[in-house]
């Protein structure tokens, strides 16, 4: 007798289990599906900063950097004056000297940044119109990447790179 009891409790926990498992199955299907098919759309817009916002730095004057060789008889390089936008103060640094502190301290790394970007391009790559708008935007990044790399929370401290003067031969 004791043999169909235990038989019997068996039954009843595998079919309580069945019907758990049923209805988590009906669940996962009916509600975690449908949210995923809805997409949720997140639009960002920049916002513009003021001039009172923003603050100017010469990063460098006329200072020659070698372009990669396309043969082993050509020497070509480029000759550039660069300045950035930075921000005066962001979330983190409250006051424009600390801002102003920070690019000081990256400084030898942000040029070291700029000539191996320069290194990697040829005297074809930069007589084109798009290379001077990309280089601006792509050193952009990576300065802002040098500068908030040790930060926890990091705001970008620079707003724009432009070349003032852009030489090549």
């Amino acid at each position: 007798m004791e043999g169909k009891s235990s038989y019997f409790v068996l039954l009843v926990i595998v079919a309580c289990l069945s019907i758990t498992l049923a209805f988590l199955a009906i669940g996962y299907f009916f509600f975690a599906s449908g949210s995923s098919t809805e997409k949720e759309v997140i639009v960002i817009s920049e916002v513009i900063p003021g001039e009172d916002e923003l603050s100017n730095k010469v990063i460098f004057q006329n200072k020659n950097f070698n372009l990669k060789k396309t043969d082993s008889k050509q020497i070509a390089v480029i000759s550039l004056s660069a300045s950035m936008k930075h921000f005066k103060t962001v979330e983190e640094l409250k006051k424009e000297e600390e801002v102003t502190a920070k690019i000081d301290f990256y400084s030898t790394e942000i040029n070291s940044a700029i000539g191996s970007y320069f290194q990697d391009l040829t005297l074809e790559d930069v007589a084109k119109k798009s290379t001077r708008t990309k280089a601006e935007e792509d050193l952009k990044n990576i300065i802002n990447e040098i500068l908030t790399k040790n930060d926890k929370k990091a705001s970008p401290l620079v707003y724009s790179i432009t070349f003032d003067y852009w030489f090549y031969q």
